[in-house]
């Protein structure tokens, strides 16, 4: 996995190069409408070479793991987005003590919510907690995912084929990076579909 870590590593750093040349005589294209066509697909690759680039580069199991109050947490992060405009709602609840890597968690939250955000206009963030762990809900009320796909998100660079445009779909990693970080915390991320929306669970296993 290491060597082929770095090998993924070397090839998104190659491609810079080639894409930055492409970019300079692409901008030399006369006719206009197909320069922009161009460049717009420069600008894409560009960006599925720095998202690899930002995937490979940041192990989250390499972050120290800590006891912090759960809840705490999820609470700061919606209100961090609720400050610069996202409709992140949070469902108080009593304090959960939870040994985690905080930012890694962080990460994944940030994206469930940004995605609910995005495509939904808005989440409702709560925590549950029971004998065999901890599990926290984002739930919106939007189109929901076809039941086909809510475990081919998480493939590496999928995205719906209605948000296919990098203004709303992204680039196709958020949620491979979000699975893994649950998964190297010995949990996972769950979609199931709602009546209406979508209901994203980050499912964390009782700390021992």
């Amino acid at each position: 996995v290491a060597d082929r870590t770095r090998m993924l590593a070397a090839i998104g750093h190659d491609l810079r190069t080639p894409l930055t040349t492409l970019r300079l005589r692409a901008e030399l294209v006369d006719d206009s409408e197909l320069r922009d066509r161009m460049l717009a697909t420069i600008d894409e690759m560009q960006a599925m070479t720095e998202a690899t680039l930002s995937l490979v580069s940041q192990d989250t199991s390499s972050e120290p793991t800590r006891t912090i109050d759960l809840t705490a947490l999820v609470e700061s992060v919606c209100d961090d987005l609720a400050e610069i405009g996202y409709n992140a709602r949070f469902v108080p609840g009593e304090r959960q003590d939870y040994r985690c890597r905080p930012e890694g968690l962080k990460r994944v939250l940030r994206n469930l919510i940004e995605n609910a955000v995005r495509y939904a206009g808005g989440a409702d963030v709560r925590l549950v907690t029971d004998e065999k762990g901890v599990t926290i809900f984002v739930e919106d009320e939007g189109p929901g995912i076809p039941f086909g796909d809510l475990e081919e998100v998480f493939t590496p660079f999928f995205r719906l084929e209605e948000s296919r445009s990098r203004e709303t779909g992204g680039i196709g990693l958020g949620l491979s990076i979000a699975r893994a970080i649950a998964r190297q915390h010995g949990g996972d991320i769950v979609l199931t579909q709602r009546d209406p929306g979508l209901r994203a669970a980050l499912v964390l296993p009782q700390a021992a």
